[in-house]
């Protein structure tokens, strides 16, 4: 896929929401797509739309040599449009990104990110209007206490594997995966339900039935 149908893409991903494009992935029968629901966007309006970029770490010691060299490789990797995805495996004490990071990531073209951990600098974030989903906040820095593994290779977040590629949707909901190769048939699948959706709120709200209404259109 080029730089402009790129583009298209998440242009379009970002004027749906969530729910549709779960309820299209379950009516292809990949029903564990929806990330972990304690994995939310710092606020209501955040959202996100974007091929994943992914990185892994696991919890360390303060014996262990920091990971330094790692976390500038993925941040020098990151791809402009790309929403980091962050596998904590597991981790509950460490903010796994940060102000820094998003700064990095910005400037790279990275477009949000969603960690399967923590975040801190939750004010600077909000400042700077970079979207960001997280399981918890945390002022504790990550180095020694969390050490980045790899990049770029498939990682789970929240239940849900997540290889690079991968479509990430996310907005007040939730976040939801989309698999790379279906992600324009689901969009357009997206896109025609959204349209059935907004016919039938019309219908109903001009007092139809909504036994009537829903035999017709069968959504919801």
């Amino acid at each position: 896929m080029d730089d402009r149908a790129l583009t298209d893409l998440c242009e379009r991903y970002r004027k749906v929401y969530s729910g549709v494009v779960a309820d299209v992935l379950d009516k292809r029968g990949l029903r564990n797509q929806i990330v972990d629901a304690a994995i939310q966007g710092l606020t209501l309006e955040t959202r996100i739309a974007g091929p994943a970029f992914t990185c892994k770490g696991a919890p360390a010691t303060a014996l262990e040599p920091d990971d330094w060299d790692m976390r500038k490789a993925f941040l020098d990797s990151l791809t402009p449009l790309s929403v980091a995805v962050v596998d904590s495996s597991d981790d509950t004490r460490a903010a796994h990104w940060g102000e820094l990071m998003s700064t990095a990531a910005r400037g790279r073209g990275c477009t949000g990110v969603v960690i399967d951990g923590g975040t801190r600098d939750v004010s600077q974030l909000l400042t700077m209007d970079f979207p960001t989903f997280a399981r918890y906040r945390s002022p504790a820095s990550s180095i020694r206490r969390w050490r980045m593994s790899g990049y770029d290779h498939p990682v789970r977040c929240g239940g849900v594997v997540v290889r690079p590629g991968d479509f990430v949707v996310g907005d007040a909901d939730g976040v939801v995966i989309v698999p790379a190769e279906i992600s324009e048939d689901v969009l357009a699948e997206v896109e025609s339900l959204v349209t059935a959706e907004n016919d039938m709120r019309r219908e109903l709200l001009d007092g139809g039935t909504f036994s009537d209404v829903y035999d017709r259109y069968q959504v919801g």
